[in-house]
């Protein structure tokens, strides 16, 4: 009689959308190293979780934004082929902009799969950014002075408004679609070209007045509006270096951010992840100012969880087992520094030029460099390199600063998705396939 290798046991079951992105993977890690059975989902077949290990099973349903209904018909149906036959915890768990989706059908899996997203009254309190801004005011939330612009309001609030000030899409994610406005001219052009490109998507255009400082990411987990965990980063270095997503990361001290999130998602009855953004200018005597709520996951997921924060279990247990063990629960790193390999080279050397090249020239010089290495013209890039430090470095200045960024590359943790995970860089290829194609970072990476 021949020995039959025994099915290991499963101590939960999970399906996990948005499989593309590496937001989804990171999930999926943090559950399959704890026995949890992850199912994955996705518009498109090839994505980072079709080759994790820690993904027992990939399935292809219809996107979200081009057909909600099917959408949600095509997760039941998957939720129905996968419920377990044992009383384990069942669990749905958006990656990315379909957790307001699935919390409006919430009640079309009751009984099915528990959905770990707030309720859909929460979200829709402060998502998208036009519903935030009267949160904001109902509230007395610390909050940048937020105008809803449309033809009628737009010459009172010019009279209103102080520059500089960002104009931007009410519901456009990863910085998508926003500028900053530095006199009136500027704010009726770019109403003018928001107005018509997002004609036909239902959108509110905003005018945010800046806030002073630098911008900072508090991560959380709330318990029917109790705070659980939280966790702020900021970004030492983005790519591009205006507007651009974060590449080298910190993690800082939280307080000053908790008691103002925490003032927020209270009265929402918030219950679930939240990230939410604030720009804060380091003065203890100003309070940091919130500039959106975003009811998801984040692109900074992996620092957090490098900083000793793991989000996905924490959320898992929430509502597989209605509350959170002490044991996973931890205090975050503080100082911890994370890198995405390549692209925080990439915003070092930008940094290098934007800092100390002397003349207007180098504005026609790196973009040049980062054309060339987008298509792979690396001999161009070399070249277009060479004649910049030829023709506008200051040599000393240059030596000081790179020894700067070689001391920062010491310190930094860099980000690999694949210590333990060998096959999911082919995953990644979407990742590549996109900055190559597109010109730009899918959007759940832009923050």
């Amino acid at each position: 009689m021949t020995d039959q290798k025994k099915k290991p046991e499963i101590k939960g079951r999970a399906i996990v959308t948005y499989g593309r992105s590496l937001i989804s993977l990171l999930i999926a890690q943090s559950l399959g190293m704890r026995g949890i059975d992850v199912i994955g989902c996705d518009s498109v077949p090839m994505t980072v979780l079709s080759f994790s290990k820690y993904v027992s099973k990939n399935h292809v349903c219809e996107s979200y934004d081009k057909d909600e209904e099917q959408y949600v018909e095509d997760l039941i149906k998957i939720a129905k082929q996968h419920a377990p036959d044992e009383a384990i915890p069942y669990i749905l768990i958006p990656a990315f902009d379909d957790a307001r989706v699935l919390a409006r059908h919430r009640d079309k899996f009751k009984g099915l799969i528990t959905i770990a997203a707030p309720e859909y009254e929460s979200i829709d309190k402060v998502d998208p950014k036009d519903h935030f801004a009267k949160t904001a005011e109902e509230f007395d939330v610390e909050s940048p002075k937020t105008w809803i612009l449309n033809d009628q309001s737009l010459d009172e609030i010019k009279k209103k408004v102080e520059f500089p000030a960002f104009i931007k899409p009410s519901n456009d994610v990863g910085g998508r679609g926003i500028s900053k406005i530095k006199n009136v001219t500027a704010l009726e052009k770019e109403y003018k070209a928001l107005k018509e490109k997002y004609k036909n998507r239902g959108q509110a255009i905003l005018l945010q007045e800046a806030a002073d400082g630098v911008d900072y990411c508090f991560c959380g987990l709330f318990d029917k509006g109790e705070m659980v965990a939280s966790m702020v980063y900021h970004n030492t270095r983005t790519f591009p270096k205006e507007s651009g997503p974060g590449v080298v990361r910190e993690t800082v001290k939280s307080e000053r951010f908790d008691k103002i999130a925490g003032d927020l998602m209270k009265p929402l009855n918030w219950h679930g992840v939240v990230e939410i953004d604030f720009m804060w200018n380091g003065d203890t005597h100003e309070k940091p100012q919130i500039i959106e709520v975003n009811p998801r996951f984040w692109a900074g997921l992996d620092h957090s969880m490098r900083s000793d924060v793991d989000f996905p279990y924490m959320l898992y247990e929430l509502f597989g087992y209605g509350t959170v063990s002490e044991e996973s629960k931890s205090k975050p790193k503080i100082g911890h520094k994370t890198a995405l390999p390549a692209l925080s080279t990439m915003a070092c050397f930008e940094d290098l030029f934007s800092d100390l090249v002397r003349f207007e020239a180098l504005e026609d010089q790196w973009p040049e460099i980062k054309k060339n290495l987008k298509e792979h013209h690396f001999k161009g890039a070399l070249k277009a390199f060479k004649n910049a430090l030829d023709d506008l470095f200051h040599l000393d200045d240059a030596v000081d600063e790179f020894k700067q960024i070689m001391k920062e590359a010491k310190e930094v943790e860099k980000i690999s998705y694949g210590d333990d995970d060998p096959f999911v860089g082919l995953g990644v290829l979407f990742i590549l396939g996109s900055l190559v194609k597109y010109g730009k970072l899918p959007p759940e990476l832009t923050r």
